[in-house]
């Protein structure tokens, strides 16, 4: 486990998942797409445009956008999970980056019609909560959207992965985002099944 001294890279959190995909201890990785998506999909249509997947590790969520047409930018910390992603989940509509999402590079920014995720905000601390959430809106356009899968009740309440309660969901997403859809997916990987929570967002701008 890491440990927490501030948020950014220079916490640890990125030295511990990059060892994790290094000693090849991904036991989260279940070899396909969150299903949650795929039932967003059913219901609302896929995102079309550009999409950032960040924490996006194998790629799995990365090909399936890609596949339904949208132009997709997989960002991950781990250079071995952005490696393991290009062998594994190439596609035309598909790029993969190495990089810091917490500490996320000007030439990100206002890139992207959607932020699609369900495994980045769960890996990290709750400190760290507040500087995902401004880098998904520095990461949008305005009136981008936010598709998000937040973990709500993990097993292990110690984490990670860290579960948010719905609280904590107001708290970081109540401000600079309009909430259009949320509710529990019918949909999970067996191990998260009714502990899951799909929320999709409009984002009004990116923070100063």
């Amino acid at each position: 486990m890491f440990r927490m001294r501030s948020a950014g890279e220079s916490n640890g959190v990125g030295e511990f998942w990059r060892g994790r995909w290094q000693s090849g201890h991904t036991p989260w990785d279940h070899g396909r797409p969150a299903p949650p998506f795929a039932e967003f999909v059913e219901r609302a249509g896929p995102p079309q445009g550009d999409l950032l997947v960040p924490g996006c590790g194998s790629g799995h969520d990365v090909r399936y956008f890609a596949e339904l047409g949208a132009r997709v930018t997989g960002l991950d910390i781990a250079p071995t999970a952005v490696e393991v992603a290009r062998q594994r989940n190439s596609h035309p509509n598909a790029e993969y980056q190495c990089g810091d999402f917490l500490n996320l590079e000007p030439r990100w920014h206002g890139r992207f019609d959607w932020v699609a995720e369900h495994t980045c905000l769960c890996a990290l601390p709750p400190a760290c909560w507040p500087a995902y959430r401004d880098a998904v809106r520095r990461a949008l356009r305005p009136g981008g959207r936010f598709l998000v899968i937040f973990y709500r009740r993990p097993h292990d309440p110690e984490g990670p992965p860290f579960g948010i309660t719905a609280e904590q969901i107001g708290e970081l997403f109540d401000a600079g985002f309009t909430l259009l859809e949320a509710w529990v997916p019918r949909r999970s990987y067996a191990s998260r099944a009714g502990r899951e929570e799909l929320r999709c967002y409009e984002c009004s701008g990116s923070p100063r």
